[in-house]
């Protein structure tokens, strides 16, 4: 790459954490770093720690001044950059080691004004989603717009980004100074102003959460006035900008801010005292005055009820409809001459500035889909589908209907046989207890008259109530299951994946394929077949979709005949086209993986690249594998090196610290048996532990029980035992399955290989509960909830 990117890193009394954050940006993979400190007169010794970088790194500087707040200490850094690039890390913060390389090597291939990675949330506990950008950065976005995906207005933070100097300074992009939530009237702006941007997947930034004991963050003092004064005066600053470039983008983002931002300041009503209230009142009188009705008519009933009182200033009512449908309870529904209405105090006492209609439940269904598994052939899809103000008390409180819609071609609509499914229920005033769905798709009904050909199909599905029919499409809910692909015929794949927030299957015809990996001295060796000669092919490694790592030349292999048709690729048959290899140093993807310098955390990506096949003419194809794959495994010094299919049965590179892999699992007498094979080298797995550590929700207050620990079995290979029934029995909860090696070494997650996960007993009733494993990327959860 080579282009300079300048890393601003302003500081205040920092001490515990900083040493942790310049590091985190020390052992960046991309080298080319301008990494500028200021120290905004902070009275600990975080002056004197930045100042130990400096002198022993000359890529660190360091600026001193008195304290005057975080914008101002940014436009500072800002003021004082010398990169090409810029970008922005808060002192307690931390970056994966790949993240300015993917921010920069998207930029570097787009010309994109701008890049954005999806964020983690950072605890003692690890690392979790954060909710803000769950569906902002579900998928790789290159060259998007705000107009194009206009969610991106829920993506507020300066730090997980990368600015184009030249963008910066064109539209004179400053933070505002002496105010709380500075990135606010920067980055919605921003969005607004630059003709594309790139939206990437994986995380890019560690955003730290305070938890009790320790100093809370802004957005942790909810409760203090002048959070309140300027989160409005930042929501406010951002709406108007938009108001001056495009008035469908402001709407667009009022509408958010009422859904989230404000929203928050709404909440807390109930909980606050008279002052607090009282100037909550104006400001939001004097925002929602600047807010077209229309916008607040869009919005769910409860907060829409909500808003329209506070614009006419009726705080005791405001008051009384927030304590009465908190956001995080479902409020009771009552019928009236054929409508559905949000039953709630004021709904009959004909308040002036809450007419009935506000009360009008429009039609709301929700759609999740929880898991997609091949049995037998066929695709098996399951999750929820029921009308959210309904629920779902019996089987057949509200008829489902699923269908695939061709979205290529003849534009054909597929009926899928379904069946109603129980599901645990969560506590709420309306029962979903048969939510659950299990819809399937037999394949071969996707063939054409002319037999199989490339194409997409979404899937859809309708709710018909006494009040008609309700259409939408089958969304992935908030966590993205592990979507497994599959050989259906000779030379086709069927691929489930995500589609902004649905889901959607691709009928493909391969072009290449790989039929093994092996390590061949200090490469990994990666074999093939194509259907046409390789001549002048690649090999191109890539950490998320789109953005390219590393390119290498692909060669011929054998006498292979590009006329033969591809008989034999799904079932692993006799060869067909023309072989081919290539060739990967190790060593590159070692040092890329940025392991010297950084622990592993529990939740963390890791270094990994999806290997795609690009032919001479500039034709490229994420390269499938082959039935009959053999993938590769070696310990090279410090870590672990692996090929092996992801689960749409892409090829892809894994560098991570040698561990235990679960290889396969088992369900026995109330017992479920984890077991795999360990690293060779020269570590010593004696002492072999499984931690189970309960998943963190949403409260950072939450009180969680300890970790479990159960030692593992080891011989030739590992297994470990975890007690579902009986007195010892795993309590009910989201449990997460790490491992550590002794007593005193860290935590790490605990991954599973494609074929244990392909074998997992997804959903089993086990003494009187209901066991489910729980897909992440390459990790897995369990589940225990009452059988109800």
């Amino acid at each position: 790459m080579g282009a300079l990117i300048t890393v601003v890193v302003p500081i205040y009394n920092v001490r515990s954490y900083l040493v942790e954050c310049l590091d985190s940006i020390a052992g960046q993979t991309y080298p080319d770093l301008d990494v500028v400190l200021v120290d905004d007169g902070s009275t600990d010794d975080s002056g004197e720690i930045a100042e130990r970088y400096t002198a022993t790194d000359n890529r660190f500087r360091l600026i001193r001044q008195s304290n005057r707040g975080l914008g101002a200490a940014r436009n500072t850094g800002v003021e004082a950059a010398a990169g090409d690039y810029l970008t922005f890390v808060d002192s307690d913060d931390l970056l994966p080691p790949y993240a300015l390389e993917l921010l920069v090597g998207a930029l570097e291939q787009t010309g994109s004004d701008f890049a954005s990675g999806n964020v983690a949330l950072l605890t003692s506990r690890g690392l979790r989603q954060s909710p803000l950008h769950r569906g902002t950065h579900r998928v790789t976005a290159l060259r998007t717009s705000l107009k194009a995906q206009r969610n991106l207005v829920y993506d507020r933070l300066a730090c997980n980004k990368v600015f184009r100097r030249s963008f910066w300074d064109k539209h004179g992009l400053r933070f505002p100074e002496g105010v709380r939530y500075e990135d606010i009237p920067l980055t919605v702006p921003a969005y607004a102003l630059a003709g594309s941007v790139d939206v990437l997947d994986l995380p890019v930034y560690y955003w730290r959460q305070r938890e009790p004991g320790a100093e809370l963050s802004i957005t942790q003092r909810q409760h203090e006035v002048r959070n309140l004064v300027d989160r409005f005066a930042a929501v406010d600053s951002a709406s108007r900008s938009l108001a001056a470039l495009d008035r469908k983008l402001k709407d667009w983002y009022d509408e958010t801010t009422l859904v989230n931002d404000l929203r928050i300041f709404l909440d807390l009503l109930p909980d606050v005292d008279q002052a607090y209230r009282e100037r909550f009142r104006d400001l939001a009188t004097d925002y929602l005055s600047r807010v077209d009705e229309r916008v607040l008519d869009r919005l769910v009933a409860r907060l829409r009820v909500a808003w329209h009182l506070a614009r006419a200033r009726a705080l005791p009512e405001v008051v009384e409809v927030v304590a009465a449908s908190r956001l995080d309870a479902t409020p009771p529904v009552v019928r009236r001459g054929g409508g559905r209405y949000l039953r709630l105090p004021l709904l009959d006492a004909g308040h002036p500035a809450a007419p009935r209609r506000l009360f009008q439940l429009g039609p709301g269904v929700r759609t999740e889909v929880h898991e997609a598994r091949w049995v037998d052939g066929r695709l098996h899809v399951r999750g929820l589908a029921y009308d959210v103000a309904r629920g779902a008390a019996q089987p057949w409180a509200s008829a489902r209907v699923f269908w695939l819609r061709e979205a290529t071609g003849r534009r054909r609509i597929l009926r899928l046989p379904s069946r109603p499914r129980r599901v645990a229920e969560a506590p709420s005033s309306v029962p979903y207890g048969w939510s659950g769905f299990s819809a399937v798709v037999d394949p071969r009904r996707l063939t054409g008259r002319d037999g199989w050909r490339a194409g997409e199909w979404v899937f859809n599905v309708a709710l018909v109530n006494p009040g008609g029919p309700q259409r939408r499409t089958l969304g992935l809910g908030d966590a993205r299951p592990a979507l497994p692909a599959r050989w259906v015929a000779d030379g086709v794949r069927v691929v489930p994946y995500p589609h902004r927030a649905g889901l959607r299957l691709r009928v493909e015809r391969p072009q290449a394929w790989v039929t093994g990996t092996r390590i061949d001295g200090n490469t990994l060796l990666v074999e093939g077949r194509a259907l046409s000669r390789p001549a002048g092919a690649t090999l191109r490694l890539a950490r998320t979709a789109g953005v390219l790592w590393r390119s290498y030349p692909v060669e011929p292999a054998d006498g292979g005949s590009v006329e033969a048709a591809s008989v034999g690729v799904g079932a692993g048959a006799g060869p067909c086209g023309v072989g081919w290899t290539a060739r990967i140093p190790v060593a590159e993807l070692v040092t890329a993986a940025g392991l010297a310098h950084w622990s592993p955390l529990v939740g963390e990506v890791g270094a990994g690249w999806r290997v795609a096949y690009a032919d001479p003419d500039g034709g490229a194809w994420e390269l499938p594998v082959a039935a009959g794959f053999t993938g590769a495994r070696q310990t090279v010094g410090e870590v672990e090196v692996l090929a092996r299919p992801t689960d749409d049965e892409i090829l892809a590179l894994r560098v991570l610290p040698p561990g235990p892999v679960v290889h396969a699992a088992e369900l026995a007498d109330g017992m479920l048996s984890f077991l795999g094979e360990l690293p060779g080298g020269q570590h010593d797995w004696g002492d072999l532990r499984i931690v189970l550590r309960q998943r963190t929700g949403a409260d950072p207050n939450e009180v969680l029980p300890p970790d479990l620990e159960l030692p593992a079995e080891v011989s030739a290979g590992w297994r470990v035992r975890i007690p579902v029934a009986g007195a010892t029995a795993l309590p009910d909860g989201d449990w997460l399955l790490l491992y550590r090696q002794g007593a005193e070494a860290p935590p790490v997650d605990l991954p599973f290989d494609v074929a244990a996960r392909r074998s997992l007993p997804r959903d089993v009733p086990v003494a009187g509960r209901r066991l489910e494993l729980l897909p992440d990327r390459e990790r897995e959860a369990i589940r225990l909830t009452p059988l109800t």
